[in-house]
């Protein structure tokens, strides 16, 4: 195995516990990682706003890729390196999409989340329950209109996202998006679409920083446990999932950690990260 010089994290349920927070094992590994000139980067499907208060004081985390890698963040000066948003063209087109089914949608732009007043407040109400009221909450700005959001704001969409009823709803909607070319869609949890642009991933992101830092993808080992999380599974030298992962996760992954909650990525990193140093 080549020596592992860059890491790739998913936040949630993956470098997070359940309790959202970074183990002090976590972030010792960071550390440890950091220390032998391993580039440690965050890849969430986050907006930069919906990110932990705390994430820039986690000692040897460098940069966040966030919306599903449509933005990276350079945590030591807070300056964006990187951009790669959904065309204009396409925000039309998936907005028409969206309303022909009644979808609810979210927008992230400017590394903020936004959600619609009438769904935001029927979370906060517990009227929908398939969310989290704490999270959204914590992590989304309500607006009136979100179509009319999503136009004015056509130029600068990071991702959307698409929250459903039930699985026939999720099922009749992604088959109209489908027949959009020049958008990706993918998911981190069951019930949920996030649409970016035609090359917008957390590999394309990973890929990036790769380069600047004159590397290639077998230096780079990374972990997660959800849909958009494969592509940066397919593209590492080393894929990792969690063992809390969907299956169809752990099914293109090379191998399988512990879960997040038992210090999953502490362990990949001491075990493969940290180890692939001593080996060489």
């Amino acid at each position: 195995m080549m020596e592992i010089k860059m890491i790739g994290l998913d936040l949630d349920g993956t470098a997070l516990n359940d309790s959202g927070e970074f183990s002090k094992r976590t972030r010792q590994a960071f550390k440890r990682a950091h220390e032998h000139g391993i580039h440690v980067v965050i890849a969430t499907g986050r907006a930069e706003f919906s990110l932990p208060k705390n994430i820039a004081e986690i000692e040897g985390l460098e940069y966040v890729i966030t919306s599903n890698g449509a933005r990276v963040l350079r945590l030591s000066d807070g300056s964006i390196v990187y951009k790669n948003f959904i065309k204009p063209t396409k925000v039309r087109e998936v907005i028409e999409v969206l309303k022909s089914q009644n979808a609810r949608a979210e927008m992230f732009a400017n590394g903020k989340a936004y959600i619609s007043r009438s769904e935001y407040d029927a979370i906060v109400s517990g009227d929908i329950m398939t969310r989290s009221r704490r999270y959204v909450i914590a992590t989304r700005k309500p607006i009136d209109d979100i179509f009319t959001h999503m136009i004015d704001w056509e130029d600068h969409i990071e991702n959307i996202s698409v929250n459903y009823p039930n699985d026939e709803a999720k099922r009749a909607c992604e088959k109209k998006l489908a027949e959009i070319e020049g958008i990706t869609v993918t998911s981190s949890f069951p019930l949920n679409n996030e649409i970016g642009g035609a090359t917008t991933s957390k590999a394309d992101a990973l890929e990036f920083l790769l380069q600047s830092f004159g590397l290639h993808k077998d230096n780079l080992m990374v972990c997660g446990d959800s849909r958009n999380d494969i592509a940066m599974i397919e593209y590492a030298g080393l894929g990792i999932a969690m063992e809390n992962a969907d299956d169809c996760v752990k099914d293109a992954a090379d191998i399988t950690t512990l879960s997040n909650e038992e210090d999953g990525v502490a362990y990949a990193i001491e075990k493969y990260a940290l180890k692939s140093i001593y080996n060489n």
